[in-house]
């Protein structure tokens, strides 16, 4: 018998997470990075992923500290860019910690939330990276 057909999918999805988070010393401004990484990670391991990229609503103003130069002037000070993963009809997302300060809710080192989960009105899905 193979060892992933004992391991739960939800404790190999996180396993997973768990290591292509470490590759990334900071999540600051990485997520489409980490993001990529993260799915082909779990497809090698035979896991349906998509990439996602949309926006995190934030409860405090501070979305000027994740402006790029070229980004101009026009964000709201609430909604920042932000890729996660999508898998078991979950998000899934190794790089939120970075906005911990600007949100009211406890945000875990990894996020691996149901659509019914507070947390996941932050979440502002606006389409998947091929």
């Amino acid at each position: 018998m193979n060892l992933l057909q004992q391991i739960p999918q939800h404790n190999h999805v996180l396993a997973i997470a768990e290591r292509v988070k470490q590759k990334f010393p900071s999540s600051k401004g990485q997520c489409e990075f980490m993001a990529k990484e993260l799915v082909a990670s779990l497809k090698k391991a035979g896991i349906r992923a998509n990439h996602v990229m949309g926006n995190f609503h934030l409860d405090e103003p501070g979305a000027y500290d994740y402006l790029s130069p070229e980004d101009g002037e026009e964000q709201d000070d609430y909604i920042v860019n932000h890729d996660w993963v999508t898998v078991e009809g979950k998000i899934l997302d190794i790089s939120a910690s970075q906005f911990r300060q600007y949100v009211n809710q406890e945000i875990p080192e990894i996020v691996f939330i149901s659509y019914t989960d507070p947390l996941h009105n932050h979440y502002e899905e606006l389409g998947y990276v091929e």
